[in-house]
């Protein structure tokens, strides 16, 4: 329903008296969804009734102290913010939120009556009336001017609400006029006026949700409601505040189920004068365990916080418009236009910089830069594009939209390991988390460098009964069967009452420093090669002098490769051999595997071209300079040796592998713009799950496709 003008052939005294009398309905009525389903009607009033609404707030504001809202109500007051409200009840140990079910349209005309009529509103030495009042921009409105007469409570009540037009069957009678009365009795129903109440129409007004006056007149009915409350909450130790329909409660200790139903029975009985109910599907206690939040805001600590869906919110659009460009990104969150993007983004930039404005003002930043940066269309690459074969129990991860954005974004993040040294400690990091596989690490280490040891949630709680603290911050790792999963470290984390201490792995990763002893290291070396036939790979163990250790090469004699049967008595498996990879036998076992595994970087990483059935791609194109191939040759080596050095980590954490890695790099000690981390970090993870078992041949030469 839409008030389709000012009702500009009214006079200011007509518009006011066809106002009270209901014989006009000076609102524009609009339904907004809520999330919890229905609609919401909010009663934006005509500009003409809005100005005498704002005289009249002004007037409200200048009630006695007496008559002011209580201080437990937060919500349209001058100079209070949700913050403040939050900020009440920081420390919780335990937060009660209660909601009251149709707030604005429980409070009636008779509320709004006998609260201004105990207020007497009468503002000192003025007297006010209704006329054409000069506006801002020389235009002229209706509105209060101070000479005249005084508006009687009965007029004041009726101009701040609103009532149903006509016959209107869709809105509930509020309870005035008429109604039918059943006496048992005598059996007979007869209507009678309802006793008591000045209104002379046979519907009800109520505060409408959207006019000035609104919010600041249900504070001042509630008042009573308020002090009741508080009192009730300070004898059970609970704080209260209320910001329109939500009350919240908070303590800093436990706070029993007893006391909790007290409080609601409590509360409902405050209410009854007011003819108002609590919503049950809204009412929830929080404790340690649950997200302790008020309006949205974290107050289980000593300051407020952004909650992580909030948080996330934000950096969605950050993050999308840094990796994919602003205008895909609009495209993909379906906005009109970049005026209503960038419109969604700084009004969540504005609530978050009340609350954490260090972390808001870092992402407003970074929002304004990519916000001037010039737009073009750029598709994303899928880094995983050839790399089926690089999948293995935890990093496998499907070809959806999402996924790919996640991965790009993530690697594109890694350039900052260009440095020698930075690069250097993060595979260090890899090579000593030993619970996933090296990309894995890796991700890890981009989200987070600090991080010692990551779990899910729930492998939180059922391995070590600890549960994530306020605010935890979540990292994302790829996942079998699905794109992605969240983990957090340990250092998020807390433990309940009864949980035992972590394990030295945990707390201390990187001191499990006993060296590996021979016949590990056999049987990595023994599974190892033995999954090396079905990708064409033909070993052969040569002596050389001391400082020869190995190389890989195109096969030049043809032939086949054989693997033993997987069971005693199967024949041997029989391959094409592509590959040929010359270790040294002289060296000790472990420098023995660790050049197999350098050999291997170099095949799965592409430096001797495609594998079979393009199982790894091919990135053995000809330089066209001696100085390209001194370039290529560093990638390769520095690739190639990272994977071994990763490899040997699992095995010993203590590991050292000399300066073989920096000694490419060059005088500038940055690692090569070419050096490709997410094949490295497949590659090192296939050779790790090589080492452990042997593998099905299907799955060693799964394709790309």
């Amino acid at each position: 329903m839409t008030a389709t003008d000012d009702f500009a052939d009214l006079t200011p005294d007509q518009f006011l008296k066809a106002v009270v009398s209901g014989s006009i309905h000076p609102y524009t009525e609009h339904r907004i969804p809520k999330r919890s389903g229905g609609l919401r009607t909010l009663h934006a009033p005509i500009p003409r009734l809005a100005g005498i609404q704002q005289e009249i707030l002004a007037r409200l504001e200048t009630l006695p102290a007496g008559f002011q809202p209580h201080p437990a109500a937060f919500a349209y007051r001058r100079g209070r913010s949700v913050v403040d409200c939050a900020a009440v009840h920081l420390r919780a140990h335990t937060v009660i939120r209660l909601d009251i079910a149709d707030f604005f349209g429980s409070i009636r005309e008779r509320h709004i009556h006998a609260t201004l009529k105990d207020a007497r509103m009468r503002p000192t030495g003025h007297e006010y009336r209704v006329g054409l009042v000069k506006g801002g921009n020389g235009r002229r409105r209706i509105g209060l001017r101070r000479i005249g007469r005084t508006l009687d409570t009965y007029t004041t009540t009726r101009l701040v609400t609103v009532s149903p037009p006509g016959p209107n069957q869709t809105w509930p009678n509020r309870g005035t006029g008429w109604r039918s009365v059943y006496l048992e009795a005598t059996g007979q129903e007869f209507s009678v006026r309802r006793p008591s109440l000045v209104h002379q129409h046979t519907r009800e007004g109520f505060l409408p949700q959207g006019a000035p006056t609104s919010g600041y007149l249900s504070n001042i009915v509630m008042r009573e409601v308020d002090a009741v409350v508080t009192h009730q909450a300070e004898s059970l130790g609970l704080r209260y505040t209320r910001y329109s329909d939500d009350m919240y409660f908070s303590s800093r200790g436990l706070v029993h189920h007893d006391d909790v139903d007290r409080l609601v029975a409590g509360v409902k009985k405050a209410l009854e004068p007011l003819g108002m109910r609590l919503n049950a599907k809204k009412t929830y206690v929080a404790r340690p365990g649950a997200r302790r939040s008020v309006l949205g805001i974290l107050v289980d600590g000593p300051a407020p916080r952004l909650t992580r869906e909030y948080k996330r919110r934000v950096t969605k659009h950050v993050r999308g418009a840094a990796s994919f460009g602003i205008e895909q990104h609009r495209r993909h969150q379906d906005f009109k236009d970049l005026a209503e993007l960038d419109a969604h983004v700084t009004g969540l930039l504005s609530f978050a910089h009340m609350v954490e404005p260090g972390w808001a003002g870092r992402q407003l930043a970074d929002w304004k830069r990519l916000r001037e940066i010039p737009l073009e269309h750029e598709e994303p690459v899928s880094v995983l594009h050839g790399l089926d074969l690089f999948r293995d129990e935890e990093t496998e991860v499907s070809q959806a939209d999402l996924a790919k954005a996640s991965i790009d974004d993530l690697v594109r993040g890694a350039q900052r390991y260009r440095s020698s040294s930075d690069y250097l400690q993060m595979l260090e990091f890899v090579g000593r988390f030993k619970r996933y596989a090296p990309f894995n690490a890796m991700v890890v280490h981009i989200q987070k460098p600090g991080a010692r040891y990551v779990l899910s949630s729930s492998e939180w709680m059922s391995k070590y009964r600890r549960v994530l603290k306020p605010g935890a911050e979540p990292l994302l790792i790829f996942q079998p069967r699905g794109p992605y999963m969240l983990v957090y470290d340990v250092g998020d984390t807390e433990a309940l009452p009864g949980a035992l201490p972590l394990p030295k792995v945990i707390t201390a990763p990187a001191s499990v420093s006993s060296a590996v002893g021979e016949k590990e290291v056999l049987a990595v070396w023994h599974h190892t090669v033995t999954n090396l036939a079905p990708l064409g790979i033909r070993l052969t163990l040569v002596d050389h002098g001391a400082s020869s250790y190995g190389r890989t090469y195109r096969s030049r004699s043809g032939g086949s490769v054989e693997r033993p049967g997987s069971r005693p008595g199967d024949p041997p498996e029989a391959y094409a051999t592509l590959f040929e990879i010359e270790v040294n036998r002289n060296p000790p076992l472990l420098d023995r595997y660790a050049t197999l595994a350098h050999e291997l970087g170099h095949l799965f990483c592409g430096h001797l071209g495609a594998g079979p059935g393009e199982t790894w791609p091919d990135r053995s194109s000809r330089p066209l300079s001696d100085e390209d191939a001194r370039k290529d040759h560093a990638r390769n080596e520095v690739e190639a040796e990272s994977i071994a050095y990763m490899v040997l980590k699992r095995l010993d954490p203590d590991v050292r592998m000399g300066d073989y890695i920096t000694g490419h790099l060059g005088p500038d000690q940055q690692v090569p713009e070419t050096v490709a981390l997410n094949l490295t970090f497949k590659a090192a993870g296939l050779i790790i799950e090589m080492g452990r078992k042997r593998l099905p041949a299907a799955k060693l030469q799964k394709s790309k496709k």
